[in-house]
């Protein structure tokens, strides 16, 4: 039985691909490194602080999340605390308590583990106030990080560079056995 081969003009498609997951890696990671550490509205406090007042330039949604330094990979929970946000002087008190969604988790290059927490609404650009009330529940080192939500944004995220990791690697490794006349020689 002869060798399966692969045709050589199945090179160039697979090139292309190639080629575009590359884009759509370069892409995504750009993507997630202005939705994690955006420029603009993106504040860290120490967990164990009861008040923290910052300023947002932009109304729109905002996400309340929890960094643990260093566990590597390893699931935290939680502890059960309402923080609150409010405007500043006189807005209503929004209280933020841990959602389904907070069982996702984001962990950087340094081992930080992240969990979201809420999400809160800023209905206009101004001075706002977290209230944490439980300072004594977050472990030493815990900080919390307010920025703009990434509800939503995520599993897009996720399958533009799973796709894509997929085109570079699958254009390549069959572009290139295509180029070189197949894998029956």
């Amino acid at each position: 039985m002869p060798a399966a081969t692969l045709p050589v003009w199945l090179a160039w498609p697979c090139g292309a691909a190639f080629v575009l997951g590359i884009y759509g890696l370069g892409r995504g990671i750009g993507w997630a490194s202005r939705m994690f550490n955006p420029d603009a509205n993106y504040f860290t406090v120490p967990a164990d602080q009861a008040a923290f007042r910052f300023t947002l330039t932009a109304a729109g949604a905002f996400e309340v999340s929890c960094t643990r330094p260093g566990r590597w990979g390893s699931y935290f929970k939680l502890p059960e605390v309402e923080l609150q946000v409010r405007r500043l002087p006189d807005g209503p008190v929004q209280r933020l308590e841990p959602s389904l969604w907070s069982m996702t988790k984001r962990t950087n290059m340094s081992g930080d583990t992240t969990l979201r927490i809420a999400d809160f609404v800023a209905d206009a650009p101004g001075e706002y106030e977290l209230l944490n009330h439980g300072t004594t529940q977050f472990h030493l080192g815990d900080k919390l990080s307010i920025l703009p939500s990434t509800a939503g944004k995520t599993l897009p995220l996720v399958l533009l560079l799973l796709v894509s990791g997929m085109a570079t690697i699958g254009g390549f490794v069959v572009g290139l056995i295509a180029a070189l006349g197949g894998v029956g020689r």
